[in-house]
């Protein structure tokens, strides 16, 4: 591992008192390595914004489960994955009200979406049935 490579990992339950504890983790280290605050600021909010989101919806369907939060920091790059294994909606055995009961609550989260997107240079999702999901950003620096 390169010295200028900072690197944490954290998992957490799925509870809203945590996100203060991840949010002081990506600031300390984006201002450790000397980067410009107002980036920090808002890298710092695109991954608050994703894990709430994950926070709500798990809360909403009475999910529980853990998250992990990979952080990497180098001379080119921040890159933060999050493995989430408490959100697996499948919407296939839905019936049509409780489906557009999921497409309202997901209309909420747009916004952050589009903050997360604005934000960062790299958003990218994957699902894996019965596993897990995971949600990579990035940030060239």
């Amino acid at each position: 591992m390169d010295a200028r490579t900072h690197q944490k990992e954290l998992t957490f339950a799925c509870d809203p008192r945590h996100l203060v504890d991840i949010r002081a983790a990506v600031q300390s280290m984006w201002t450790d390595r000397g980067l410009p605050e107002r980036d920090g600021r808002l890298v710092t909010l695109a991954v608050d914004e994703a894990l709430a989101s994950i926070i709500d919806h798990a809360r909403g369907t009475n999910r529980q489960g853990d998250i992990k939060v990979s952080i990497d920091l180098d001379d080119t790059r921040f890159k933060a994955v999050i493995d989430d294994y408490t959100n697996h909606c499948d919407s296939s055995g839905m019936i049509e009200s409780e489906l557009r009961a999921h497409l309202e609550n997901e209309r909420k989260h747009q916004m952050g979406i589009f903050l997360m997107r604005e934000v960062m240079d790299e958003v990218n999702y994957n699902f894996r049935k019965g596993f897990q999901n995971e949600l990579t950003l990035v940030k060239f620096v």
